[in-house]
């Protein structure tokens, strides 16, 4: 019988964890021929949430972590937990509660037939009422970037609510503080995971955001993974841009330089031509060869610490 594991990152979140896990509890019966187990990591809540969750000690798993570690730690604490106890899939569902819990059975149903290592509950963003247009817009706008990026059709960069096959549960590591999310999609690409996406309704109103302050903080930080994830994950296209940024200009310049001799015989005096040009094409190669021996180091480093991974200040 293959194994099923709900695991709910939670932080703070007194008002809405009772009512999450017993929608769980009761998604959890109808999805058959599975043992299903829930898993809580509670991330170092301050409030009532560990009061709460000891009342449904009997219907879950708690992993309690004595500080707050963040949410990219506690993705690499839920895949490593997968990992060690053989769960096939592990379905990953916000504790705000703001996903449709009924709809668990379907996103893992077109996982299985699809043969997903990644399945994701993709958000009308149309449709979502409750969603700014602000909000909106840089949701559309920060999947169509990705989708562009790793050439697969992106519906949801952002959606918590996924499916990680044992395959990918076995692969991904999240080497951010911020979210795995995106990170997740770069790697799994790269990895060769095959990712998918499912519809799923409109998502219930929640509290803020605490993994971002504004607009400005999470489009600065979204930024900031992409091109993380663009040199650890997308060299090849690390390497065009970088390559048309400072090739062009230095080409340009010492061509400037070079094909007066060419065309006329002689040369003007463009020596700052010369100069300038062949510093841009030097800055180029060392900067390159910087960068191939930085990202092989990160990536050994970064596989190593997956494969010695021991999630922190935890206790059941």
């Amino acid at each position: 019988m293959k194994k099923i594991l709900i695991a709910v990152p939670c932080f703070n979140e007194e008002e809405t964890i009772a009512k999450c896990l017993s929608n769980l509890i009761n998604e959890k019966s109808n999805i058959k021929d599975y043992l299903v187990e829930i898993l809580v990591v509670n991330d170092g809540s301050t409030d009532s949430t560990h009061d709460i969750l000891k009342t449904f000690n009997e219907e879950i798993i708690v992993l309690n972590s004595m500080i707050n570690c963040g949410l990219s730690e506690v993705f690499n604490t839920i895949m490593n937990f997968t990992s060690n106890n053989n769960f096939d899939y592990v379905i990953v569902y916000d504790a705000d509660n703001q996903y449709p819990s009924n709809e668990i059975s379907m996103l893992l149903t077109n996982s299985i037939e699809k043969k997903s290592d990644i399945e994701i509950g993709a958000r009308n963003f149309k449709k979502t009422s409750h969603f700014s247009k602000t909000k909106n817009f840089l949701q559309i706008v920060g999947s169509s970037v990705v989708s562009k990026i790793l050439r697969i059709k992106i519906k949801d960069v952002t959606s918590g609510f996924r499916i990680y096959s044992k395959r990918a549960a076995n692969s991904l590591f999240s080497n951010n503080s911020f979210t795995y999310t995106i990170e997740t999609l770069f790697q799994g690409v790269s990895d060769g995971l095959i990712i998918n996406f499912s519809s799923i309704g409109e998502v219930n109103k929640t509290r803020n955001s605490r993994l971002f302050k504004s607009n400005f903080d999470y489009v600065r930080k979204s930024i900031a993974i992409i091109i993380k994830s663009i040199f650890l994950y997308k060299i090849r296209t690390a390497f065009v841009v970088i390559s048309i940024l400072f090739f062009t200009p230095g080409f340009l310049l010492l061509s400037r330089f070079f094909l007066p001799y060419f065309l006329l015989g002689s040369n003007p005096g463009n020596i700052q031509s010369l100069i300038v040009g062949t510093g841009y094409i030097t800055i180029l190669f060392v900067f390159l060869i910087y960068l191939l021996i930085r990202i092989d180091s990160f990536k050994k480093f970064s596989e190593l610490k997956r494969l010695v991974y021991q999630p922190k200040h935890l206790s059941n």
